[in-house]
């Protein structure tokens, strides 16, 4: 299986004995030293050392269903580098994000879990 970095394009080390043994969560797959995830027919890895901050992100999809019409939550996994967001990326289900979050929380001491605008509304009031 080739592995794609998504900051590095050149990067490809072979990661096929970590995306074994990673927990696998929807179209994510948390490693012991990379956070992989399937797009299309690829799949992308970020070494935990790249991630600064990480977040849910929540939006709110229009939908027009049997009963009439209303919105869906889309839930996204967000994660920033030094220079500022780089990927969003979809999660199945509330119970997923809320797994994903808590496996991270471990692997990634050092990073910041909330939004910069929750930092920002906490510093105004």
């Amino acid at each position: 299986m080739k592995f794609y970095s998504l900051l590095n394009a050149s990067d490809r080390p072979d990661l096929s004995g970590e995306y074994a043994q990673a927990r696998r969560i929807g179209s994510l797959a948390v490693g012991s030293e990379h956070l992989f995830f399937r797009y299309r027919l690829k799949t992308f890895f970020v070494p935990y050392a790249d991630i600064r901050r990480c977040y849910r992100r929540v939006l709110l999809v229009p939908a027009t269903m049997c009963c009439g019409k209303g919105e869906l939550q889309a839930e996204n996994l967000v994660l920033h580098n030094e220079t500022g967001e780089f990927a969003q990326i979809p999660l199945p289900d509330t119970r997923a994000a809320r797994e994903i979050m808590r496996l991270l929380k471990e692997r990634i001491p050092g990073a910041v879990f909330s939004s910069p605008e929750k930092e920002a509304q906490a510093e105004q009031k």
